[in-house]
């Protein structure tokens, strides 16, 4: 008899999985509840009204947190073949059972408005209808799936050297509505480390997945979208070629700072793409072997110089961080091709104002303070790895 409950349950569940994935409405409805009791309860009437007679201690386990990480373990597999609807976003790309799936979630209607999309997407996670509702497709087929509605190309991509403004750019733009910004979204650096890493999938398919994810990311779950923005990885600079064949009209932008501010930046806090094996394509065995801080300047320099190359080919314009905030206005927003009134430029010269990793603190100039930081050997560093591009790009401004 125990037996035929649970499985009276475990059918009742799936019928009520079936009905979210059928019913935007209905997703929407729970997706705004954030309290986990009274999300049972919501859930529990939503059930009953549909005919379906599922108990709240299941539905109640079912949005159960995960506190000791015990389901990061597991292989998951597919829980469907196509996109959900669009008040879901791509969040990750991990390993499955069947292969590699892309993990979405709801949003529960909150604009994409944090310093980084992972911000953004740790709230998310905390929405009991993601625990309830898990969903995940397979990327095999994830670009052949997307629906025709959903393509969408974006109004430009952000380059940048890394501790340099980008985040600044990324919240002035995201602080109008309308404007979407995916800010250094993970699952697109899944998407770019596999298309990097020897993945056996050929350059069109690639191509095509960066092309969905972008998409993806960008979709118009408020039906206010004019325009819409990524703010991409440091480390992405070196596979500029490939984004350029995605989006061959798209206009791209690296953001770059005296290399010394940013060579202090990192020997504060080192960014994930500087610690050797971390992002392991990136490294080779003589970098793993080599100074954390030498690594870091050396692929620094790396990606400076392929900004360079990027402009000088026509296919990026490259801004100083000493030029912002004035060249926001006056050199991206035209280069984006963003058509701002007075009241968007007031919401964004106030966000401007702020930092843009700690929003609700006004904006501090930190260039002296990292500058008397930098010590002799760090200052080394910038002189022999990142001189050289550096020299180049500012040539290239000043032609610009």
């Amino acid at each position: 008899m125990e037996v035929d409950v649970k499985s009276s349950e475990a059918a009742m569940l799936t019928c009520l999985r079936d009905a979210i994935r059928a019913d935007a409405a209905l997703a929407a409805r729970l997706a705004a509840v954030a309290d986990r009791d009274l999300f049972v309860v919501v859930a529990h009437a939503e059930a009953s009204g549909l005919g379906i007679d599922l108990s709240r201690a299941t539905i109640s386990a079912a949005a159960g947190p995960d506190p000791l990480g015990v389901k990061r373990f597991a292989l998951p597999l597919p829980t469907q073949d196509e996109w959900p609807a669009s008040d879901w976003l791509p969040v990750a790309v991990v390993d499955g059972a069947a292969g590699p799936v892309v993990e979405w979630l709801h949003f529960g209607g909150r604009r994409l408005t944090d310093p980084f999309f992972e911000d953004a997407v740790r709230r998310a996670r905390r929405i009991p209808l993601n625990r309830l509702f898990p969903v995940l497709t397979p990327l095999a087929v994830f670009a052949e799936t997307m629906p025709t509605d959903a393509a969408f190309i974006p109004s430009g991509l952000v380059f940048h050297l890394s501790r340099c403004g980008s985040t600044l750019v990324a919240q002035m733009l995201a602080a109008v509505p309308g404007h979407l910004v995916a800010s250094e979204p993970a699952p697109l650096d899944a998407i770019v480390q596999r298309a990097s890493s020897g993945e056996t999938a050929g350059r069109p398919v690639k191509v095509a997945r960066i092309r969905a994810m972008v998409a993806a990311l960008l979709r118009d779950r408020h039906g206010d979208r004019r325009v819409g923005v990524v703010k991409l990885d440091c480390w992405h600079m070196l596979t500029w070629d490939v984004f350029a064949e995605a989006f061959p009209d798209v206009p791209f932008l690296f953001i770059y700072r005296d290399p010394v501010e940013v060579l202090v930046s990192h020997a504060r806090r080192p960014g994930s793409q500087t610690v050797p094996g971390l992002i392991p394509h990136l490294a080779d065995d003589s970098d793993l072997a080599a100074d954390p801080a030498v690594f870091g300047a050396r692929l620094l320099g790396r990606i400076a110089h392929a900004a360079a190359d990027a402009v000088r080919a026509g296919r990026a314009i490259a801004l100083r961080y000493d030029s912002l905030p004035e060249a926001f206005f006056d050199r991206i927003l035209p280069h984006f091709g963003i058509v701002a009134d007075d009241a968007d430029c007031a919401t964004m010269h106030v966000a401007g104002g702020r930092n843009a990793k700690a929003p609700s603190t006004p904006f501090v100039d930190d260039r002296s303070g990292k500058q008397a930081e930098a010590t002799s050997g760090l200052r080394a560093q910038a002189v022999a790895f990142l001189s050289t591009p550096v020299a180049r790009l500012d040539a290239a401004v000043a032609t610009q």
